[in-house]
This record gives structure tokens, C-alpha cells and sequence, in this order.
């Protein structure tokens, strides 16, 4: 992503006017809008049910509206209501954008806003800076003042009204949006700011000052921002979330993106581990001393692929989790937009011991999304039921997982101690899908800073995809919008697993098993106080470990353990159980009969009945050794 020199809210939109868009450009955006809803889309019902809206009706009106003769409506209202229809699902995968100059535009203010509770009530403070920007022309205004107000309004009341203004699946969502993109906003998925400059009221030393500031328009040109239009790699993600999470990387970290430009890492500090520098803006990953533990700090900040796919994403993650403290971690999903679904699930899969149980996804069916699944093999596994439904009347089609069990269980199990997930109502959809499938497989705790995730359960499409999809249709349906505008939708929704087996995702999202009410302390000191919080709850987990060594000498296979929190162990030689071995005390190493000279060693480790730790060893060409990567 670059970025070009910014200007004022003013001058840009003085030089930006809306209205390029003819009659006919109008009606191929509201054409695409209704053929993408009522034919593709998979949450219409569900929307249509939950919140009492016509998305369609509307639609058809705009697109009468356009037949009649005589002049247009201005441009702008053309654009406010597209965005208002869509914002009406309450589905950040689903959404128009704006053409371009507004779809690559972000209006911002020199800081980012910060929430935390006190006395019982929401209070913000100034986050950090723009890196290397000088200080703004005033003596007080600076990290860690509180605002009160916002051009004369309560600050928790200007909060409020902006967030009336996003689509998120619950108030907790649309909240914490608000929060999150109140000086940084998008200009491709609503309107500007009405104020071309903000009067803030502060505390400071306890005494009320004010300060005035301008928007700022920066033109961001999207490359690794926006995810691509490719049908392989199934992704669910808060289309604009992505691009403002990229935006306030370049604004405020920019550099980690000069990591990922340079190839030459971040230093992460005394306490930190160093990541790949392809995936600076992805992992974070350092050792925390808190609530009288020591353990370790994951942050997965998106599951946006680096340039090394899926494998280079799940294989950095295994590397770092063998380079933090192995008695408790931390996982850290906090602000997390989504990305690559399979990423997703692989990174749970290198958490657990048994084979995670991934969530399954539905096309709605209709006769268009029985043609794209007819002419794309890698969906051919829906379309048997797609048939079905099409002869039956039934809503959707089956409910089959993208990641496959075979894939899954090429990831060894990386991490044994206690773990606990950190959410927060910004985590969403692949994000959502991790939270999700970290409860259902009971992997351990969901700590979360809001009462819930922010709930996108679907697989995201966007024009692009459409294209492709249809590659040899005579009748092709789909047509590039005009002005670089686009649409984004849910083509497939997920469905949960475990104890909460075929429930929607999507709207409903995670609730946190824990909750923790962030503080002052919080923002300015690095979460301690949710650091400790989370250092409890990692106390009531159990430290394992399970470490073997395999000997082969004179045709005998011997395993020699050092184990910790497992008491028993099975053997297992290319898919049959040998020898089952109690482990009080460590034994003497333990010949396995019957082995021969197997291809496989699964060495499982037990906890009671519960199966806790995994260990598998493949042979090679220098003997069996033990799988460490994916």
C-alpha cells in the first residue's frame, strides 16, 4: 500500500465532487446489487427475518426510479441510499463501495481514540501519534489526556451517535467500530465527516483545555490491504475493517510495513521474539511477566496469507509458539479483521491434541449458485447437495468444511500448557471462526474485553470473484462496475460445531467465557491489568509436557519419556496401538513390540480419559524423526 501526500477535507472533496456516474452506470450498480442478493448472497433470509428489512423491495425501487424520464436525483443521494441498503443487513462482509476517488480515501485526525471504564462509566483518552509526525501546535494535547467532548458533545454521547452509523452484527460490535474508526474513517463505505474541522475538549493536570484540528484526506492505493479475487483460498473478512487496519498500520506502525518492504525484521525489544519480517504486520509475539507467571504473548493481528501462503503462515505461528515460555500463552485475536479461513483452523489445529472439528459452510440455493458450483471443480463437493436442494426446495445446501482433515492432520501439536484466547468485539469472521472453533474443540478459556466477538460467520466475495466464476457461460450474469465501485457479499455462511453444532455464527459470534473490563492502566501501561486477569485464569490450567525419544537398535523400537501433567501413554505403529505405558516417574525407556521399521510413531498422552498431548515421529532418510512443522 502507498500512500499519497494527504490534504484537507475541504479542498479534497472541493476537488473530488461527486457525480461521474451516468444514468446507465447507476443502473448497472443497482442491476449487479439485486442479482447478487436474491441469487447469490447466503444470509437474505436470515437478515430479512432477524431485523425486519426488505433489502430487495428497495432495490427494485431505486432501480424504477432510474427507468423514469426527466432528471436524476443527485449523485450523492444515489450513493447514500446503495450504502444505507446495505448497511441495513448489519454484515460488514456485505457492502458497497464507493467509486474511486472514495473507495481509496481515508479522512483522519493525528491520533487514535482509546476507551476504558472508570467509576462505572466509558471514559477515552488520545492514543498514541502519528510515528515521526511533529506535535500538534499546542502544550497539552498529547497521549494520554482524556476527552470529555466533541464540538460541544459529550464524548460518550458523540460515540454513541457515530456508531449508529455502522452495520456490525451487535451493539457491542458497533460500538467498539465506532471506538476504533472515530478519527481514521473510510470514505468508500459512507459519507465524510460533516465537519470540516473538530473542536476537542480535554483534561488536562484536571483542568479543561480545547484544541482545534482539521481532517486530513490520504489517498491510499490498496495492494496487500485488500485481499484478492481468488476462488482457491476461501476468505472471510471486514472488507472495510482490512483496509482500515492496513491504513492505521501506515499511520501509526509504519515500521512493520517497511519490515515487510525491507525484508529486515522489527526489533522486538528485551522481552519480544523476533517474526518474520514478511509477517511484521501479522504476528506479535513477546514474554509477559504477570499475576506472579511468566508465559507468553501471541498476537495474531489478521490471517491476511504473506506472500508464502498458507504454509508460511501456519509455519511461522508454530515457530513462535516454540519460542515462548511453555507453561501458559496467551493468544491474542483482539482487532483481528479475518483473512484465509484455513490459515484459521491450521493455527487451532497446532494448539490441541485431538483432531479439531472444523466449521462447515452452505451455499443458498438457487439456480446461479448451482451454476458457479457446476463450473469450478474446487466446489465440487457442494454441488451434489446443491442438486438436491434445487429438486427438494431446501434452503441451503450441505454444510461441508474448507479445511480438510488430511491437511489438518499435518500439524503437529506445538504448544501443551494452559492456553487462553483473547477476544474482543472487533474480532471478526476468520477471526470469529477461530474464536469459535477454539471454544468448540474446548481448547481452553475465551478471555474477552467486550461481551462479545464482533460475529461474521461467511465466506467473502467481491466483484472480482464473481468474474471468474462463470468462465465459459454464453449468458454471463456479471459485469465490472463502473469507477472502480464494487460489492462484497457472503456467498457461503458457517455454521458452528461441538455443543453448539449447526448454529449460525453469524450474527450471534463468540461469547467470552471471562470477561475483563479494560482500565486506564490498560491502555497506558501495555494491558497489565489484562495481562494479570488473563495470568489468573492461566493459573487454573495444567502445565504439560510430553517430550519422547524413539530408539531403533538391532530391529527394536524403543521410546524413552520426560513428561509433566500426563500419566499415561499409547504407542501407536502406522495406525495400530503396540503398547500402552503408565508414566509415574518417568519410566525406563520401554521397548515397543511388534514395530518392525514403521513408516509412523503417534505417540498420544493422557490425562484420565481426556487425550492431551500428541506426539508423532515419520521416517525419513535418516531415521524417524519427530514432525515439528506443518
Amino acid at each position: 500500500m502507498t500512500e499519497a501526500s494527504a490534504t484537507t477535507l475541504p479542498d479534497f472533496l472541493k476537488a473530488n465532487e461527486i457525480g461521474r456516474l451516468t444514468v446507465d452506470d447507476r443502473r448497472l450498480i443497482v442491476r449487479q446489487a439485486l442479482l447478487i442478493l436474491e441469487q447469490n448472497y447466503a444470509l437474505l433470509p436470515f437478515k430479512a427475518a432477524r431485523y425486519g428489512i426488505n433489502p430487495v423491495q428497495r432495490l427494485r425501487l431505486m432501480q424504477a426510479r432510474l427507468g423514469r424520464p426527466g432528471d436524476q436525483e443527485p449523485e450523492w443521494r444515489f450513493h447514500a441510499e446503495l450504502v444505507d441498503i446495505f448497511n441495513s443487513l448489519r454484515d460488514l462482509h456485505t457492502r458497497y463501495v464507493l467509486p474511486r476517488p472514495f473507495s481509496d480515501a481515508v479522512a483522519r485526525l493525528p491520533f487514535l481514540l482509546k476507551e476504558f471504564t472508570e467509576d462505572g462509566r466509558r471514559r477515552y483518552l488520545v492514543g498514541r501519534r502519528i510515528a515521526n509526525e511533529p506535535e500538534l501546535p499546542h502544550d497539552t494535547f498529547r497521549f494520554g489526556v482524556e476527552i470529555t467532548h466533541w464540538n460541544g458533545v459529550p464524548i460518550e454521547r458523540a460515540v454513541e451517535r457515530h456508531a449508529e452509523r455502522f452495520p456490525g452484527a451487535n451493539p457491542e460490535a458497533r460500538h467498539a467500530r465506532a471506538v476504533e474508526r472515530f478519527t481514521v474513517r473510510s470514505l468508500g463505505f459512507g459519507p465524510p465527516p460533516d465537519e470540516d474541522w473538530v473542536t476537542v475538549r480535554y483534561l488536562h493536570d484536571g483542568q479543561p483545555q480545547s484544541v482545534n484540528l482539521i481532517w486530513d484526506v490520504s489517498s491510499i492505493v490498496p495492494e496487500s490491504a485488500d485481499l484478492g479475487g481468488q476462488l482457491e483460498t476461501p476468505l472471510a473478512y471486514d472488507v472495510e475493517g482490512m483496509r482500515i487496519a492496513r491504513t492505521r498500520t501506515r499511520l501509526f506502525a509504519p515500521e512493520f510495513l517497511a519490515a515487510e518492504e525491507s525484508g529486515e525484521p522489527v526489533d522486538p525489544g528485551p522481552e519480544g521474539v523476533t517474526v518474520s519480517p514478511e509477517m511484521a504486520t501479522v504476528f506479535e509475539a513477546r514474554r509477559v511477566t504477570a499475576g506472579g507467571r511468566v508465559f507468553g504473548h501471541l498476537r495474531i493481528r489478521s490471517f491476511s496469507l504473506p506472500p508464502s501462503g498458507i504454509e508460511g503462515f501456519v509455519r511461522e505461528f508454530i515457530r513462535l509458539l516454540g519460542e515462548l515460555p511453555q507453561d501458559g500463552l496467551v493468544v491474542d485475536i483482539r482487532g483481528n479483521p479475518g483473512g484465509a479461513i484455513v490459515a484459521s483452523e491450521l493455527c487451532l489445529q497446532a494448539l490441541t491434541a485431538k483432531a479439531i472439528e472444523p466449521e462447515p459452510a452452505q451455499f443458498t440455493a438457487t439456480l446461479l449458485n448451482l451454476r458457479i458450483c457446476r463450473a469450478n471443480d474446487i466446489m465440487a463437493s457442494w454441488l451434489p447437495s446443491m442438486e438436491q436442494a434445487l429438486e427438494t426446495g431446501a434452503p441451503y445446501s450441505a454444510a461441508i468444511p474448507f479445511t480438510p482433515a488430511e491437511l489438518l492432520a499435518q500439524v503437529p501439536q506445538s504448544y501443551f500448557g494452559p492456553i487462553v484466547l483473547l477476544t474482543d468485539a472487533r474480532c471478526y469472521s476468520a477471526a470469529d471462526i477461530f474464536a469459535a472453533g477454539f471454544q468448540d474443540n474446548r481448547i481452553g478459556l475465551v478471555l474477552g474485553v467486550d461481551g462479545n466477538t464482533g460475529a461474521g460467520g461467511g465466506n467473502v466475495w467481491r466483484t472480482a470473484n464473481l468474474l471468474g466464476s462463470l468462465p465459459a457461460a454464453d449468458d454471463f450474469p456479471f459485469r465490472p462496475l463502473p469507477g472502480g465501485a464494487d460489492l462484497s457479499f457472503v456467498i457461503r455462511r458457517l455454521l458452528r460445531v461441538g455443543p453448539n453444532a449447526g448454529t449460525p455464527l453469524e450474527d450471534y459470534g463468540v461469547i467470552p467465557d471471562e470477561r475483563h473490563v479494560t482500565t486506564r492502566k490498560d491502555i497506558t501501561n501495555s494491558d497489565a491489568d489484562l495481562m494479570t486477569t488473563a495470568a489468573t485464569l492461566l493459573g487454573k490450567g495444567v502445565p504439560r509436557r510430553l517430550d519422547a525419544e524413539l530408539s531403533e537398535v538391532n530391529s527394536e523400537l524403543t521410546v524413552t519419556f520426560g513428561v509433566l501433567g500426563i500419566d499415561r501413554a499409547d504407542v501407536i505403529v502406522d495406525g495400530r496401538p503396540r503398547v500402552t505405558v503408565d508414566l509415574g516417574g518417568n519410566p525406563a525407556p520401554v521397548p515397543v513390540p511388534g514395530a518392525g521399521t514403521p513408516h509412523t510413531v503417534r505417540i498420544e498422552g493422557y490425562d484420565g480419559q481426556a487425550l492431551v498431548a500428541v506426539r508423532t515421529f515419520v521416517r525419513t532418510a535418516t531415521g524417524l524423526q519427530l514432525r515439528t512443522t506443518f
